[in-house]
């Protein structure tokens, strides 16, 4: 059995805690869609999301509803597949979880045994065996049954290559490509690398890998035997298909080809080259006569390996990461790089009926065909001629001749009524033939359709004659585009599910508590981290010429980390360094208390987020205690969350598992240490914080040369960063009348006009105010000793005022303060 005790030796990390703040409603997603599944009775659709959450939707009449959200990931969930009433993920959190598919509930069962990104899933059903694979070459199956885990790659060095066969890709288009790898395939001896692509057969026998080195590697999960190894991709591969009797293969590529693989012959029997960029995902008829293929390129194509023709069905705005065929409809789901779902209708002769459907048509035109064979022997007559003068065609051989990948069922046996019944009147009628093989209702694809198939262009020895090269294949591809006037066959989809703009850049502002962001429409928010939602929304405007126009003159330590890596605004706190900034309360709207009193910016923010489970807690465990920040007077003043939108919280327990909950979700049954971090709750049940030096600051009083000023009997102080210079001047006239020197100070802003006082009326004492400076500068009185240290001294050593008297004729030079010579 495999364990994540058995993996390399890991250094444990400390447990951080982030917050996810949303920006949107929680049935839209914010980020690209990586993976799609549909449920049995094609009822529900899920959607796999970059935003680390799943989706299920109820997409079986009129516009999709989203009636289940799945949060535990904190990562990107980069597959979803249901097995039996099951619901599994992965993501790049490296875990694999299972879920109830048909209800909202929480994590069923969490897998920890990848040590790295979790890429695919696979299933086997009827074997009830589950398969994952992802970065660092790991294949991993699962007993579902018994929940254990068993390594399947990569196998010890010494059994690399035992047991298996090694296939080439023998049809002709790639005869290159043979033994020896073929051109741009890697070295045997190379190591596997990572997986990108899992494919497993029905009955459990045989797992399908496609790795980096441009390899399938095809292995079977009951015993761990290398079964063989397919080459002919020139580069990763990135998407499999396999028939449920694991007979057929079919693969996409980054080198922009889909291949199809017969693995009793162990050989590739049809390259299609299709694509101009990257092949991501796959879906197939059962039989895989009808292929569906999207990728890199944008572009969504229908592939009849029958008759090797394509036609280009739709293109997208954005390569496409996943393609799901609804089973027994023509409806075709496509998920991209943005977080919209589109649906699409496939128009009639282009798609692939239904199994089971089709195989209930075709039997049923035999049967009329040989109702008809029965009639004319009964009426032994000779097939009569039309009007035209051409020989009938047998009506019997017409209806029972089988559908072809692009034929239209209806419109064959529409054909074969009317034959029937012109040969039983004896009337002498033209045939009825079809225009073209797609539906009336479908315009654009009746438009398309008249500009004729994409034929792949195979020359009589099988090579296809897009070249060799990517750029040579992908020049050709683009010439015979323009030159075929090719068109996609839909230009909208039926039905969308729309998702909302994603989040991509970021600014943190220099108060180290509004951000600005841009998502991809353009538009730009103004945000306040304390509060966990936007408070101005900007427009589209250049995010970093706002971010020059809201420059202030300030410093606070950076107590947190803020990405936009799930398409929504996260903030990463870690301990200590998250209390490394304290603010006035004044400063954020308390009324009624001290001027000095002060608040620790790292601790509002998670009491905020955790405010709920710290109040259960304290009823079920604490007789409901209150709890010092929550429930202190004055407290409803300060930034809170809002209910509307409330953030989520990621962390990891002790044992190293990832998770994510929603701020209001907690019940207060979470343990603490156990669950929780323990500096997180001693912040917030306790008051409890880590002793941080950043909080402090030392500077020097020194009088300035030539002031004729005494030195103070305390010249080295040390207090709050966030102390303002007016507090320091206040404490240099106060000593220095303790020496008998009467000194005033008056307001000094930010702007120039405030360095001198207000003339002194007339008849009235002159005063003699104090002036500061510092690098020879003036030091404005509104700003704080971090920040005169970070814009003025702008050095690592303690701070150094210097104080005189101010000469209203000759007084310090102002600095000046702007983003660019700060």
């Amino acid at each position: 059995m495999y364990s994540a005790n058995g993996g390399p030796a890991t250094k444990k990390q400390e447990r951080k805690l982030a917050l996810v703040f949303k920006h949107t409603s929680s049935n839209q997603h914010v980020a690209g869609i990586e993976s799609l599944a549909y449920s049995q009775d094609t009822q529900s659709l899920y959607t796999a999301c970059r935003d680390s959450i799943v989706k299920r939707w109820n997409v079986e009449a009129g516009q999709p509803k989203c009636v289940a959200n799945y949060e535990g990931h904190t990562d990107w969930v980069n597959d979803v597949l249901l097995f039996q009433d099951k619901l599994v993920t992965c993501s790049s959190d490296r875990t694999v979880r299972i879920w109830q598919s048909n209800k909202q509930a929480g994590c069923l069962h969490n897998f920890q045994h990848h040590s790295d990104y979790v890429t695919c899933l696979a299933a086997s059903t009827a074997a009830g065996r589950l398969v994952s694979a992802g970065l660092r070459g790991e294949v991993i199956t699962y007993d579902m049954q018994t929940l254990q885990a068993y390594l399947l790659m990569p196998q010890p060095s010494n059994s690399s290559d035992q047991g298996g066969s090694t296939a080439s890709s023998h049809d002709s288009g790639d005869a290159a490509a043979g033994s020896s790898g073929g051109a741009g395939a890697p070295s045997a001896a190379a190591p596997m690398r990572s997986v990108y692509a899992l494919a497993a057969n029905k009955a459990g026998t045989l797992v399908a890998a496609g790795t980096t080195e441009a390899y399938i590697r095809l292995v079977d999960p009951r015993s761990g035997q290398k079964v063989m190894k397919l080459k002919g991709h020139t580069d990763n591969v990135r998407c499999l298909l396999l028939n449920k009797e694991g007979t057929l293969l079919l693969s996409g590529s980054s080198d922009q080809t889909v291949r199809l693989w017969d693995l009793g012959q162990q050989r590739c029997t049809q390259t299609l080259n299709v694509h101009t960029d990257s092949v991501w995902c796959l879906a197939a008829a059962p039989d895989f006569s009808v292929i569906y293929s999207g990728g890199r390129d944008k572009a969504l194509y229908v592939t009849h390996l029958a008759q090797r023709k394509a036609w280009l069905l739709a293109r997208e705005q954005q390569p496409i990461r996943s393609i799901a065929l609804a089973p027994g409809t023509s409806r075709l789901w496509v998920a991209t790089t943005s977080s919209t779902v589109s649906g699409y209708d496939i128009p009639m002769g282009y798609g692939y009926v239904a199994w089971e459907q089709q195989q209930q048509q075709q039997l049923q035109l035999q049967q009329q065909g040989q109702q008809l064979t029965q009639h004319r022997l009964e009426q032994q007559q000779p097939p009569q001629p039309w009007s035209n003068g051409s020989a009938v065609a047998d009506a019997s051989q017409q209806a029972a001749a089988p559908l072809g990948p692009t034929a239209d069922a209806s419109n064959q046996a529409a054909l074969a009524v009317t034959a029937a019944a012109a040969i039983t009147a004896g009337n002498s009628v033209a045939p009825a033939v079809a225009a073209s093989p797609v539906s009336s209702s479908a315009a654009a694809a009746s438009v398309a359709a008249s500009l004729g198939p994409r034929a792949l262009g195979v020359s009589a020895s099988g090579r296809h004659v897009f070249g060799l090269s990517s750029s040579m294949r992908l020049k050709h591809s683009q010439d015979h585009a323009a030159a075929h006037g090719e068109v996609a066959l839909l230009t909208i989809p039926a039905v969308s599910i729309q998702g909302a703009p994603g989040l991509v850049a970021l600014r943190v502002l220099a108060d180290k508590r509004h951000i600005l962001t841009q998502d991809t429409a353009g538009d730009v928010a103004l945000w306040d981290v304390l509060a966990g939602r936007p408070v101005q929304q900007l427009g589209q405007v250049d995010i970093a010429e706002v971010e020059r126009q809201l420059f202030q003159p300030l410093y606070f330590e950076s107590w947190f980390t803020a990405d936009v890596k799930l398409g929504a605004l996260a903030v990463n706190l870690e301990s200590p360094k998250c209390f490394a900034a304290e603010i006035y309360a004044m400063d954020l709207g308390a009324q009624d208390v001290p001027d000095d009193q002060k608040l620790n910016l790292g601790a509002c923010l998670l009491r905020n987020a955790l405010s709920k489970w710290a109040h259960g807690f304290s009823t079920l465990f604490l007789s409901g205690a209150l709890l010092p920040g929550l429930d202190d007077p004055g407290a409803e003043q300060l930034p809170h969350f809002s209910n509307e939108l409330p953030p989520a919280v990621m962390s990891t327990d002790a044992s190293g598992c990832p998770w994510r909950l929603s701020c209001t979700s907690f019940t207060g049954r979470e343990r603490e240490g156990e669950d929780l971090p323990h500096w997180a709750c001693a912040a917030v049940l306790r008051g409890v914080l880590p002793f941080v030096k950043e909080l402090k600051a030392a500077f020097v009083l020194q009088p300035a040369e030539g002031s004729g000023l005494p030195s103070l009997l305390q010249s080295r102080l040390s207090a709050p960063r966030i102390l303002q210079v007016m507090k320091v001047a206040n404490y240099c006239v106060t000593k220095l009348a303790e020496l008998n020197v009467s000194l005033c100070t008056h307001e000094v802003g930010m702007s120039l006009d405030t360095q001198l006082p207000a003339p002194t009326p007339a008849g009235q004492q002159q005063l003699q105010y104090l002036e500061l400076t510092c690098n020879g500068w003036a030091v404005p009185y509104t700003l704080s000793v971090a920040t005169v240290k970070k814009f003025i001294w702008r050095r690592s050593d303690d701070v150094v005022f210097h104080y005189r008297i101010l000469d209203p004729n000759r007084p310090a030079p102002f600095p000046t303060f702007g983003p660019d010579n700060c």
